[in-house]
């Protein structure tokens, strides 16, 4: 007597089973038991591009007041002091990883340094939420440069650093490649702060 229940709920989880396999090989149309003739809800797809940052809270990152693209002139064999070409600035930024965003329309003064035997060109471009960038300010990282950005909300900022002469490795560099670069929050290396 007590095997009845056992056989009954076997009997049951066999038809289920098999009746999903039908339905998934495609030899019965399958159909919910408590809604016959139900069609899902079709796809749509946008036809217009995402919106545009209008708010500083729709920016990914951590904010920050100053911000220091530091770089390292040997990459992963080098000394990583990271003091070898620094672009420091402050200013309504929000920060996630290498990726420095601004969260409000602005102008701020950066300044470079450099601790190397190497001397460097520096490129830092602003690129603005809808594909447009600011002309390219080019510098030698010891020239102690001061140079005006022009940011809009939503605008990111790009950096490299080339070696030019003394012998380190002459290749372009950006701050997104972290053997080569680190974007910190508040720390410019050359500074000691």
């Amino acid at each position: 007597m007590r095997l009845l229940p056992i056989v009954a709920l076997a009997a049951a989880t066999l038809a289920t089973a098999c009746t999903a396999r039908l339905v998934a090989t495609g030899r019965v149309q399958g159909q919910g038991v408590g809604a016959p003739g139900v069609v899902p809800p079709p796809v749509v797809r946008p036809s217009t591009p995402p919106p545009r940052v209008t708010s500083p809270l729709e920016i990914a990152g951590t904010p920050v007041v100053r911000v220091g693209v530091n770089f390292e002139d040997q990459g992963a064999g080098g000394d990583a002091d990271y003091n070898d070409a620094v672009l420091c600035f402050t200013g309504a930024f929000k920060v996630d990883r290498a990726t420095v965003i601004s969260t409000q329309a602005q102008q701020v003064i950066a300044t470079t340094s450099s601790i190397s035997a190497c001397r460097h060109e520096v490129r830092v471009q602003v690129v603005h939420p809808d594909g447009r960038a600011e002309p390219p300010a080019v510098f030698d990282s010891a020239s102690g440069a001061q140079v005006a950005l022009r940011f809009e909300l939503g605008s990111r900022l790009d950096v490299t650093m080339r070696t030019v002469s003394g012998g380190c490795d002459p290749t372009e560099r950006s701050m997104t490649e972290p053997a080569w670069a680190q974007v910190l929050l508040d720390r410019c290396n050359t500074t000691g702060r």
